[in-house]
């Protein structure tokens, strides 16, 4: 992993938790994980003429969330941020909706 990796994880994590969107976020990317390679490279020949306008903003960020492991880093994170953000404002750690989802995504480990 590298620094700049886990930078972006972590901002695109606060980004979800500071508007609220942890389920919607943690079913969308659980939904895509399997695809990410391909999806990746399918940004990458789609996007191509606008990354130059992004810098190396644009390359850093597909070719971060391209791989499984960084995508599972930031479920990991989201939920993180979430129970910590649930506990700071006094209300139980998982609410009923979260619960519901992560019994859903969940895997047998």
């Amino acid at each position: 992993m590298s620094e700049k990796e886990d930078e972006l994880i972590e901002k695109a994590a606060n980004w979800i938790a500071r508007e609220g969107l942890e389920a919607p976020a943690v079913l969308l990317v659980q939904m895509l994980k399997p695809l990410s390679t391909i999806g990746g490279d399918l940004a990458l020949f789609f996007l191509a003429p606008y990354l130059p306008m992004l810098e190396e903003r644009g390359y850093e960020f597909i070719e971060t969330f391209q791989k499984r492991e960084n995508l599972e880093k930031l479920i990991r994170r989201v939920e993180q941020l979430h129970e910590e953000t649930s506990a700071s404002k006094g209300k139980s750690p998982v609410s009923s909706a979260w619960s519901w989802l992560q019994r859903r995504l969940r895997r047998p480990r």
